[in-house]
């Protein structure tokens, strides 16, 4: 009895299972994803629908692979949703290698696409021998407790239904039922840290017949998560926050225990804040966890580190905070739609207020030519702002700088034009040519204003 014969109780057991669950396939063409699918559909009261992805790494061959997924999922009458982005031209534009942006971009379309649809979750093929290759890359690269955890069965809605079969496995039920699949020749290429530990570590570590290396890393990633486990329920919670309230997501660190915990335990803290922040599975190396360290100190404030995948740490005066960093750009916006876009870290809302007690008030800008005459851009270093009657100016970069703005969300704040003049820097300062007028002032006039609401850790 071959032991992908049990794939279907093993499903029916999981602590995701239940009747109707709905399934996003992730399938790349090869044999593990095309096996999963295969033994997936058999499953009774699941609804399937598979996505691919293609990277445009391999011209015609990601074609073949793109055409074979379509052609599977036509003959099991199963929807197929296809995504395509040049993986080698994004990991160059954001500094990553070729594994990391496409690991990136796979996960975040997939999850976009499971929202879009309303399924429940995404399954990847992951198996056995990719969870020795992890827990190998994760040692070579230097891990804390989590990057022992490995590859997780079920993980923020992402499942992994063959995780505990082998390679020879899956290829031995792919024999058995004739399946067809795309074979990738990119796998053999050893300039990739996975192909490289799949082609000369393992094998090198398996000369040994009395060594059950599966069987070892699995002993290694069950203590893990139990340690790991551990490590968390000892921190507080008000430690990890995310701050889903907000637009743009971030996670902030409190730093009232913070720096005072075990290293094991602010490894764990990181980790997690960072994964939560990336999607990415596996914890940060041992070199971004001494640069994250670095922040601790009340003297690092202000200081940012860059991690993978464009996540950003910064310290402001009482957290650490991660961002994805491509979540802060924005586009020039009329100020009459600005309350309807998701800006980063700040708000607009729209009032007809009486003018006297709020006309001192940066919060609030006080308008008389019609809303869509006015835009809202992102500050560049050469703004200058009218700051009295003589037309004197000043440097927006300047009054950024004087109003402690966080170094890292300079280059992204916001400035309001009219007539190629910038007239306001919202919560900061209004230009002296759209300063309200004595006369309006006196008589208490109810007047159109829009009002900023900006997040806590803006100013330090």
């Amino acid at each position: 009895m071959s032991p992908l014969d049990t794939f279907s109780t093993d499903v029916l057991s999981a602590s995701w299972y239940r009747p109707g669950c709905k399934i996003l396939c992730a399938c790349s063409g090869g044999v593990d994803s095309t096996v999963m699918f295969h033994l997936l559909q058999q499953i009774p009261d699941l609804e399937i629908r598979i996505i691919h992805f293609n990277h445009e790494l391999r011209g015609e061959a990601s074609i073949s692979d793109k055409e074979f997924v379509q052609e599977m999922g036509d003959r099991y009458n199963i929807e197929v949703y296809q995504a395509a982005e040049n993986i080698q031209t994004y990991a160059s534009k954001h500094g990553l290698s070729v594994e990391e942006a496409g690991s990136h971009r796979r996960r975040t379309v997939f999850t976009e696409k499971l929202k879009e649809i309303k399924f429940d979750m995404i399954a990847t093929g992951q198996h056995l021998d990719d969870q020795v290759e992890t827990i190998l890359m994760n040692l070579y690269q230097g891990t804390g407790v989590k990057g022992l955890t490995g590859i997780g069965k079920y993980q923020n809605q992402i499942i992994r239904p063959l995780l505990k079969y082998s390679r020879s496995e899956i290829m031995t039920y792919a024999e058995k039922h004739s399946l067809n699949y795309c074979r990738d020749m990119s796998n053999n290429d050893i300039a990739y840290l996975r192909n490289n530990i799949r082609a000369k570590l393992i094998p090198f570590l398996n000369n040994d017949e009395a060594t059950d290396l599966p069987h070892l890393i699995q002993e290694l990633t069950d203590q893990s998560v139990d340690l790991n486990n551990m490590l968390l329920r000892a921190v507080e919670h008000s430690d990890n926050k995310e701050d889903s309230a907000i637009p743009k997501r971030k996670i902030s660190l409190g730093m009232d225990k913070l720096a005072d915990y075990f290293s094991p335990i602010q490894k764990a803290i990181f980790d997690r804040a960072f994964q939560t922040i990336s999607s990415k599975s596996q914890g940060l190396s041992e070199s971004h966890f001494k640069a994250l360290q670095t922040l601790l100190p009340e003297h690092s404030i202000g200081r940012a580190v860059q991690l993978p995948v464009e996540v950003l740490a910064y310290r402001d005066r009482r957290h650490i905070r991660f961002i994805i960093k491509a979540d802060f750009e924005w586009e020039m916006v009329q100020m009459k739609h600005a309350n309807d876009n998701s800006f980063p870290f700040f708000g607009f809302s729209f009032h007809e207020l009486t003018l006297n007690p709020y006309v001192k008030s940066a919060d609030y800008f006080w308008y008389t030519s019609p809303d869509d005459m006015y835009t809202f851009k992102m500050s560049d270093d050469g703004d200058k702002m009218c700051v009295d009657a003589s037309g004197n100016t000043i440097s927006v970069k300047q009054i950024l700088q004087e109003a402690h703005v966080a170094p890292h969300l300079k280059q992204f704040y916001p400035v309001l034009v009219l007539d190629n003049e910038i007239v306001w820097v919202p919560g900061i300062r209004t230009s002296f040519s759209a300063l309200v007028d004595v006369d309006h002032s006196e008589k208490s006039d109810v007047m159109q204003c829009i009002k900023v609401q900006i997040d806590e850790g803006t100013f330090e």
